[in-house]
């Protein structure tokens, strides 16, 4: 199952041309991350106070057309992995007809803070997760 969110481009997303300054791209993500955390029951300003969070470690981005002030975008979340500490999250934002215009792929690790140490992921949060887990088809490489 994927995540999904609407998310309407704002001035302060773009540079002077109207077109999204491409690090304004990783707010976005970020906020579809928080988005997707408080969805499933574990808001990410509940986990730090708790003393854990989960940062990113990795991200690679395909930027695969613009996005435009004034553009209602769709953005999706999907886990392609679960580990013991950390989880891989496929991101997809797309524009209103459809077109992928960003694809990225991240690692993020359940960990403490500040001190960012890698914690096994608690079963509660575990089991909120699987249900967005991409399952893979006979078919797919």
């Amino acid at each position: 199952m994927k995540f999904s969110v609407p998310k309407l481009v704002r001035f302060h997303h773009c540079d002077p041309a109207g077109i999204v300054f491409y690090p304004q791209f990783f707010y976005l993500l970020h906020e579809v991350q928080e988005d997707f955390l408080a969805h499933i029951g574990f808001p990410e300003h509940k986990l730090i106070a708790g003393g854990t969070g989960v940062p990113i470690v990795d991200l690679k981005t395909e930027f695969l057309g613009m996005c435009r002030n004034g553009d209602q975008l769709t953005i999706t979340l999907e886990l392609t992995r679960i580990g013991g500490s950390s989880m891989g999250m496929q991101y997809e934002i797309l524009g209103d007809t459809g077109a992928v215009r960003l694809r990225a792929h991240g690692v993020v690790v359940y960990s403490e803070v500040p001190h960012g140490k890698a914690v096994r992921i608690p079963d509660e949060l575990r089991s909120a997760l699987l249900p967005y887990l991409k399952t893979t088809s006979p078919g797919d490489t």
